[in-house]
């Protein structure tokens, strides 16, 4: 899905965060839209996957324009673009705009992945799928977790990988299929 977002609105491709440093990879401190990128599209797909977790209804449902961001993140909206300004070190009156389109087209390929015909189990099955893929970009600065409550979005293991992190993860998707 990162990657999607990423190529349909035109980003520089995002980086891994590496869970032993807590940067990315990258030889090159990101910068501007890039920075903005690698902080706004895992935030606004884990906001979104956390929202589906106890309202998989959620995608089906239609937002006025310029009000994507407050149903992700309800109160803490302002709290999330504040660090994602903070990450990108750019508070510009354009960003807000510039969140909504990435929550915009994030919704959209979420809805045309998950189908229209999809059940609650399928949706969470789905999220249960992408979010591990999802947790591996978000920068730990942003403090997910906390900001919606669900300490599984900022758990540096969540984010190893190797063989026995992966035989983890797939534990744990089984697990949340039942």
């Amino acid at each position: 899905m990162i990657e999607k977002i990423q190529t349909n609105l035109g980003f520089q491709p995002l980086e891994k965060i590496n869970p032993n440093t807590q940067e990315t990879s990258g030889k090159d401190p990101l910068l501007g839209n890039n920075a903005l990128a690698q902080a706004a599209i895992p935030a606004i797909l884990l906001g979104i996957y956390n929202r589906l977790e106890t309202d998989p209804e959620y995608i089906r449902e239609a937002e006025p324009a310029g009000k994507i961001m407050e149903s992700i993140f309800g109160n803490a909206t302002v709290t999330v673009v504040r660090k994602i300004e903070d990450y990108c070190k750019i508070s510009d009156k354009h960003n807000v705009q510039q969140l909504e389109h990435i929550a915009c087209e994030a919704k959209r390929l979420l809805k045309e992945n998950i189908g229209e015909t999809a059940n609650e189990n399928s949706i969470r099955n789905f999220v249960a799928n992408n979010k591990f893929d999802t947790l591996l970009y978000l920068p730990p600065s942003m403090d997910l977790g906390g900001l919606l409550k669900n300490n599984n979005l900022d758990d540096r293991t969540g984010k190893m990988e190797g063989p026995v992190s992966n035989l983890m993860h797939r534990v744990e998707k089984s697990f949340s299929h039942s």
